[in-house]
C-alpha cells in the first residue's frame, strides 16, 4: 500500500503590507506497519528524555503544548547527553485558542529530550508508526 497518511498545510501572512504564503499542497506519506503512540506528557524545567513505548520505527511526529503561560524547549540528547535544542512550542494564545503544532518525520532512534521554561507543562504528543 501507500500514501496511508495524508497531511493537508497552508500558511499565510499577512503583517501590516508584507505578505507571504506557503503551500505545500497535500503531502502523502507511505506508512508500513500501523502503530500510534499519542500521550499528554507532564515536561518540567529540567532536560527529560520522552520516551515512545511500543513503536518499532517512529515516523510523523506531531507536539502540541497545552500550557496557556510557558513555552517549552524541544530537542535532541547529544553525545555529552544534553538537549541539543532545536525547536519551541509555544503556549496556547488564549484558552479557546490551540497552540501551533510541532510536525516533524521523527529520526528513528533518536531520543526525544525536553524542557519547560519557568513551570511544567502538558505537551501532547502523538507519533505514527513509519
Amino acid at each position: 500500500m501507500a500514501d496511508e497518511i495524508t497531511l493537508t498545510c497552508n500558511f499565510r501572512i499577512n503583517n501590516a503590507g508584507f505578505k507571504d504564503s506557503f503551500n505545500p499542497g497535500l503531502v502523502q506519506i507511505d506508512q508500513a506497519a500501523q502503530g500510534v503512540w499519542t500521550n499528554i506528557v507532564n515536561i518540567g524545567t529540567t532536560e527529560e528524555d520522552v520516551t515512545l513505548a511500543e513503536l518499532t520505527t517512529e515516523g510523523i511526529c506531531i507536539m502540541q503544548n497545552l500550557d496557556g503561560t510557558n513555552y517549552v524547549e524541544w530537542g535532541k540528547k547529544d553525545g555529552s547527553n544534553n538537549m541539543q535544542a532545536i525547536g519551541r512550542l509555544k503556549p496556547k494564545p488564549s484558552a479557546s485558542e490551540p497552540a501551533f503544532p510541532a510536525i516533524f518525520n521523527y529520526n528513528p532512534g533518536a531520543t526525544l529530550r525536553m524542557k519547560a521554561d519557568t513551570a511544567a507543562c502538558e505537551v501532547r504528543i502523538t507519533v505514527y508508526e513509519a
